[in-house]
């Protein structure tokens, strides 16, 4: 019998899926998404560190570099720290530090800013550009100085050795090409030059500063005043006098370079180791290119001749102490560079721009030739009031130079003289661009010198009250104003004499914290001003110190600066009104004490030492009174200090030197600075 075998239906059993449905789908995608999103923050985090973290070591790297040459620079140097104040050899070479107008706490000053309600210091990045160093240097062991020369300088002495007519036919190559040579000794100078509006040059530089204009330097509200491009430049110049001619048209200057003329590709003549002639110069004078002042050969006269060479030059004097015609230069010896005028980017300001007249002498002593003071320096507070001290002669002590107080002139930087020549085919004009270039996106090149005496202000510690003052304040901090008045008449701030690295004529610069003892706008947001309330005449202990260059706290210029700052011309006035202002610690020479000129005061009217064209021969009497061996005013000794008529700017030895070095990565506002500090030998 057979069996029934029954189906049984399953129920309820789920049909096997092989797919998502919408919603998981929808779940998935947005988990991943998420997921990617946060891959993709992650990303962008490990690269902005990485951009960063290589923005840092690039800056820190530019850093190193710069402060290590420098430092190797700055340790070769030829000469102590110590201005010649005597009657003593003057050193082999020299060291020259100036201090322009504008210093660390401008930016913060000038440009502070409260139209949102709360203070902004946009532009507080900004440290000090405008100083300047320069120095002779020796190279060590085994190294050597490298620069440029035109082939004909070389071929031109050795025919001269050779008791031979020089024919550029009997030496291969072109005689204007550059030949590289060495030497132990150099001249060296490092400065801050801004990028220049190209429509502004060559007559009246002004540097680019946009910030929301096209109108260069115009001064408008959308410009702050400051550079928009600065650099740094470092130039050697090597000390060669075995390169001058002694034969020839050249026997009675003892010495010269010689001279040589180019046709370039535009047709126009090149003439190579000459300067502008002046004070006699006029339209004709050949070195001068047609759209440039031929009357401001005084000024940059020089400037085609540093771009021919990489020699240190200078001009030759004639008799009467004027540069003779024809614009013969020599090259320098170390003993030469002792003595300003023969110098790097050293003029002579003729008399009637700074005294008034027709007559171009006397001139000034040596100074830096310089361009006009910053353009931030104008800023004004909401009602128009000027932070800095009135920029035009004025009867008021502290003024700001409206010339002679910027950057270096820019025909001074290699391949930027438009002044001379501007053909792009010229080898020793345009195409020498960036040879001396040290580095870019620069922020500050502030130099500073050591003061002993300089007051330093923090809270009094026996004082349990709140604190006035939360930290130290220096000379060169926004705030020193604020700090001078709560010690004047506050007994909870404590004064120290501890010293401090400080600007040269700190009390006095125009874009510094002080700008004067007089009644001053703080700051940018001020609608007063700030005056000193000096109850117990206590300012002179703040004031005067070695290097700030104040000896008096009195509203006449004649009698408020030191006496040394005057007679070494690198200040002068005209009755009360500050006239030239270029504060320089340098080592100075006792050359202008016997050299046969009258360098001193030339009127009761005027302070600051001029170079007159008073020779020996015509007035015994006045003419090197400090080196004659007499005791011409009958008191102090024969040849004493009151008898000489230049001193040295600072007569102090300076303890030490500081140059502090600021860059920007313009793209991430990253910014470093370091310093180098030098001692002396």
């Amino acid at each position: 019998m057979h069996k029934t075998r029954h189906l049984i239906e399953l129920k309820n059993v789920s049909t096997l899926r092989v797919g998502f449905t919408l919603v998981e789908m929808l779940v998935a995608m947005t988990v991943t998404l998420l997921m990617m999103a946060a891959l993709a923050r992650a990303f962008a985090f490990v690269g902005t560190q990485i951009q960063e973290s290589r923005a840092d070591t690039l800056l820190a790297t530019s850093l190193r570099d710069i402060t290590t040459k420098l430092q190797d620079d700055l340790g070769q140097c030829t000469v102590e720290l110590k201005p010649n104040t005597g009657l003593e050899e003057d050193q082999n070479g020299y060291f020259l530090y100036y201090e322009g107008p504008v210093t660390d706490a401008t930016s913060s000053l000038f440009r502070a800013d409260n139209s949102s309600g709360t203070l902004q210091l946009n532009d507080s990045r900004y440290g000090d550009f405008d100083d300047y160093i320069a120095f002779t240097a020796v190279a060590k062991g085994s190294q050597w100085f490298r620069g440029k020369v035109p082939r004909y300088i070389l071929n031109m002495k050795s025919a001269e050795l050779a008791g031979n007519t020089y024919d550029p036919a009997n030496f291969a190559g072109d005689p204007f090409d550059a030949v590289t040579i060495t030497s132990k000794y150099a001249e060296i100078i490092y400065f801050a030059s801004p990028e220049y509006a190209t429509t502004s040059l060559p007559a009246n530089p002004a540097y680019l500063d946009v910030d929301g204009d096209t109108n260069f330097g115009s001064g408008a509200a959308t410009e702050n005043g400051l550079p928009d491009r600065i650099k740094i430049h470092r130039r050697v110049l090597l000390i060669r006098p075995d390169l001058n001619l002694n034969s020839g048209v050249y026997a009675n200057y003892g010495g010269v370079l010689p001279t040589r003329s180019k046709t370039i590709a535009n047709g126009v003549t090149h003439h190579f180791m000459r300067a502008d002639d002046w004070p006699n110069a006029n339209a004709t004078t050949a070195t001068i290119a047609g759209n440039a002042n031929a009357a401001d050969g005084w000024l940059y006269g020089m400037a085609g001749v540093h771009q021919q060479c990489d020699l240190s030059v200078r001009r030759i004097l004639s008799e009467n102490g004027l540069p003779i015609s024809g614009g013969f230069v020599a090259a320098n010896s170390l003993a030469d560079l002792s003595q300003p005028h023969n110098r790097f980017a050293h003029v002579r300001v003729p008399g009637n721009l700074l005294i008034g007249g027709s007559n171009p002498y006397p001139t000034s002593m040596p100074v830096l030739a310089l361009g006009d003071p910053a353009t931030i320096l104008s800023a004004v507070t909401p009602d128009s009031t000027r932070l800095a001290p009135v920029n035009t002669p004025t009867t008021a002590t502290i003024v700001t130079p409206n010339w002679l107080s910027g950057f270096i002139r820019p025909e001074f930087v290699l391949g930027n003289d438009l002044t001379h020549i501007n053909d792009p085919n010229d080898d020793w004009g345009l195409q020498r661009i960036g040879e001396d270039l040290v580095t870019n996106n620069v922020l500050g090149f502030d130099v500073q010198i050591f003061d002993p005496g300089a007051a330093l202000f923090s809270d009094n510690p026996a004082d349990t009250t709140s604190a006035v003052i939360q930290e130290t304040v220096g000379p060169g901090d926004a705030g020193y104003r604020n700090a001078v008045q709560a010690w004047l008449n506050n007994s909870v701030v404590s004064k120290r004499e501890n010293g401090a690295f400080v600007d040269l004529a700190y009390p006095v610069l125009a874009g510094g914290a002080m700008r004067g003892w007089q009644p001053r706008r703080l700051d940018r947001r001020s609608s007063s001003d700030f005056t000193f309330i000096d109850s117990n005449n206590r300012m002179s202990g703040v004031v005067v110190s070695p290097f700030s260059g104040i000896r008096a706290v009195t509203a006449d210029p004649q009698t408020a600066y030191q006496d040394a700052l005057l007679r070494s011309g690198r200040m002068a006035t005209s009755g009360q009104s500050v006239v030239l202002f270029q504060p320089a610690f340098d080592t100075y020479t006792s050359a202008y004490e016997k050299d046969g000129f009258y360098q001193g005061v030339v009127n009761s009217n005027s302070k600051g030492s001029l170079w007159t064209t008073y020779i020996q021969g015509n007035n015994t009497v006045t003419v090197d009174r400090g080196a004659n061996g007499l005791d011409d005013d009958l008191q102090f000794g024969v040849d004493d200090f009151n008898e000489r008529e230049t001193l040295a700017p600072f007569l102090n030895k300076a303890e030490a030197i500081r140059v502090t070095v600021r860059l920007e990565n313009p793209s991430l506002r990253f910014v470093r600075q370091a310093s180098v500090d030098y001692r002396g030998k």
